[in-house]
């Protein structure tokens, strides 16, 4: 009897220790079923939208954490939608009605699903400009990094580089950050990475302030992003040569593996000058002048006269810097961000001094070229520069522009936004990249486009602009395929394991917090393997999967406007631009 009642005990202890999960998986949700949001949250004001791939009919709750209560239920969208680039049918669940304040999740009482919890609150993406603008620290280079946190390491390529083209010629060109996964640094990037900063300051200041990030600069009462943009401006202006044109990139030859950035073996080179760099430089040190003239006039008249003499370079060399664009010397590998036009950097640069100066001769010439490059018709990027001219342009006083050029650009920038809201439109995921735009980098050309719509809410004041700005953020931060946020350490379930060399090596799995990885990528193929046979599905969370997963300056900048513009204002005080302080040439 003894050993039936043992063996009857063990049956109950048994049946209880299989019913806890049972109800473990009723509390906490399905886990085959994604239900995609936003894993930060939303504001109280902004249209919010979930999505799932199950057919299901019915309704949907949303759920207080701390309650536990059901505080809205609303219809499935009945009828799904096909998303070309990944696949999936996508089935909406809005629950834009709840204003609320609090964290809560999506219940699905059909399959017992919830999903991942989300804020509601006016500072739902407050998070995501701090950790994507701090991760700008970490990418520093000449310098020791750390403030105390896990990613730290001692100061990098401290050794001044020789020229490519000259080894018995060395230049001081320390500092600067480091572009990518690996340790090379690239004017092109850099400048627009420095230009995406300056901008999200200049449209939304109220969004920075002192003290704001971990860096040594914190406590000097200047805004903690200009202290940071000033970290590579500085750098660019050791990039510019005697004669007025700027180095294109500081690089090691060849790829040799993965190390710290102290660790690194192999020498850097300087690379010969070029055009494109010597106008994107010329524009974003003309924008930092009248920027930085109320923080720091000195600095600001030296970045005014770096500008100055790279423009003067340029005035002397009309025709591309060298012939056909920068390439690679032989036998030179890795990034080479070649760009065989250089229009739309000059243009660029006209704008910034126009506005900085005053002088008509930068609004001459730009009168005389804006309308060869065709208007506003694809986000910017390193490649391409002329929405920051034509953007920038409209924002002197109307009285102060042409008014044929002021209506050719807003004329362009209505019909190229208005394609962009049909894209968010026919898209599953309300994403606005087309199945052939996923390629190296497409969540910077998502973010690229965001910045476009955020450009042209400002200026119409179309909250559709806004809203489908909004769609490539929430994409961004969890609502997409992969029930993932590509910003690493931002959101329940972040990206672990970017290309990132120094993460790699020093914090495996626990990677620099901040970095947007590149994104899905069709032609990316690690050892030939196809990751998909849908553009938007091409993508892993492998740190091997540089096609992918590796970061990028240039991707997270835009991150950084976009996330600044809609994020909760701060209410420290001091800044604000004035929009022509009127710095002398």
């Amino acid at each position: 009897m003894l050993k039936n009642r043992s063996i009857q005990l063990w049956f109950v202890m048994l049946l209880g220790l299989a019913v806890v999960p049972l109800l473990l998986v009723e509390r906490q949700g399905h886990a085959q079923t994604l239900v995609a949001v936003n894993q930060l949250g939303y504001r109280p004001q902004d249209p919010k939208v979930a999505f799932i791939t199950e057919p299901l009919s019915g309704s949907f709750e949303v759920i207080d954490v701390t309650t536990n209560k059901s505080v809205l239920k609303a219809n499935i969208r009945p009828i799904g939608l096909h998303d070309v680039s990944s696949g999936d049918v996508t089935f909406s669940l809005d629950f834009s009605r709840l204003s609320k304040k609090g964290r809560f999740q999506i219940w699905l009482p059909q399959i017992s699903a919830l999903s991942h919890e989300f804020e509601i609150t006016g500072t739902a993406y407050n998070t995501a400009v701090t950790e994507a603008l701090q991760s700008f620290y970490f990418q520093r280079c000449g310098a020791e990094v750390g403030m105390g946190t896990p990613w730290e390491h001692p100061a990098c390529h401290l050794e001044p580089p020789t020229y490519f083209a000259e080894r018995n010629r060395v230049k001081n060109v320390s500092g600067g950050w480091h572009d990518a996964g690996d340790y090379n640094k690239f004017v092109p990037t850099m400048a627009v990475s420095v230009a995406f900063l300056l901008y999200a300051y200049e449209l939304r200041p109220t969004s920075f302030h002192d003290g704001q990030l971990a860096i040594p600069e914190r406590s000097n009462g200047i805004p903690d992003i200009l202290d940071e943009a000033r970290w590579t401006l500085d750098w660019l202006l050791k990039m510019q040569d005697e004669n007025g044109g700027v180095y294109h990139k500081v690089s090691i030859e060849k790829w040799t593996g993965e190390h710290l950035p102290h660790e690194e073996k192999d020498r850097q080179y300087i690379y010969g000058v070029s055009s494109a760099s010597t106008g994107g430089f010329a524009a974003v040190t003309a924008l930092a002048a009248r920027i930085f003239e109320r923080w720091d006039r000195p600095y600001a008249q030296t970045l005014l006269r770096a500008s100055l003499r790279a423009w003067a370079f340029l005035e002397k060399n009309t025709v591309i810097v060298p012939p056909g664009g920068f390439k690679n010397p032989p036998g030179v590998e890795g990034g080479e961000y070649g760009d065989h036009q250089d229009d739309d950097e000059r243009i660029w640069a006209a704008v910034e001094l126009l506005r900085t100066t005053g002088s008509s001769k930068y609004h001459s010439y730009f009168l005389g070229k804006y309308k060869s490059l065709g208007g506003v018709h694809y986000p910017p990027s390193w490649q391409r520069t002329q929405n920051f001219a034509y953007f920038s342009y409209l924002r002197q006083p109307t009285a102060s522009v042409d008014l044929s050029a002021r209506g050719f650009i807003i004329g362009s920038i209505m019909r190229y936004c208005d394609n962009l809201l049909l894209r968010v439109d026919q898209s599953g995921y309300k994403f606005v990249l087309l199945p052939n735009e996923f390629y190296w980098g497409s969540n910077s050309v998502a973010m690229g486009y965001a910045a476009d719509l955020l450009q042209a809410f400002e200026i119409t004041g179309q909250r559709s602009y806004l809203n489908a700005a909004l769609d490539q953020f929430h994409y961004m931060l969890g609502r997409n395929p992969f029930d993932k946020s590509f910003v690493t350490g931002v959101g329940i379930q972040p990206v672990k394991y970017p290309y990132h060399q120094f993460s790699m090596v020093a914090t495996k799995g626990r990677p620099v917090p901040g970095l947007l990885v590149g994104g899905a990528n069709q032609s990316g193929r690690l050892r030939g393997k196809i990751l998909s046979e849908f553009p938007a599905k091409c993508y892993e969370d492998n740190e091997k999967n540089y096609f992918v997963n590796e970061v990028a300056i240039n991707y997270t900048a835009p991150f950084v406007f976009v996330a600044s513009y809609v994020a909760e204002p701060t209410p420290h005080v001091g800044a604000g631009v004035r929009m022509n302080p009127g710095i002398e040439e």
